[in-house]
């Protein structure tokens, strides 16, 4: 079974129908065999984004306590790690950091994101770009 990774926008353009990856993330995750593994930094951005609607917060967390999303406990065994890719990437926030390093962590993951810009730029293991699936590829 083929293993995909959640980034915070498309989690956010799935549940958010106002979003400008809404019809992006509800085509794309409607292909996808759950469950998708992401981290906590990703679920607290996402809900940081989603915050304007409590119902929206909820879905997330919902899509969690389903078991749709396996939530990996990063810190504090991998902060070595995220520490050495934001040093090696200076625009790197934690949350891409972390995506990283779950890419890290499982080498056969494909990473779902809006944010093409800076994850095209980023690689795993020093030198391997990472697989994607983004707005920008060819469908």
């Amino acid at each position: 079974m083929a293993e995909f990774i959640a980034d915070t926008g498309p989690l956010v353009g799935w549940i958010n129908f106002r979003d400008q990856w809404h019809a992006w993330s509800v085509r794309v995750m409607e292909l996808l065999e759950p469950p998708l593994i992401t981290c906590e930094a990703v679920i607290a951005e996402a809900s940081w984004q989603l915050g304007k609607s409590r119902e929206a917060v909820d879905r997330l967390y919902g899509l969690v306590d389903a078991g749709a999303l396996r939530v990996v406990d990063l810190l504090p065994a991998q902060m070595p790690h995220i520490r050495a890719l934001s040093a090696k990437y200076p625009q790197m926030d934690f949350c891409d950091a972390a995506v990283v390093r779950l890419a890290e962590l499982h080498p056969k993951a494909k990473v779902i994101t809006v944010d093409s810009q800076h994850f095209i730029l980023y690689r795993r293991f020093r030198d391997k770009p990472l697989a994607l699936i983004h707005p920008l590829a060819a469908d």
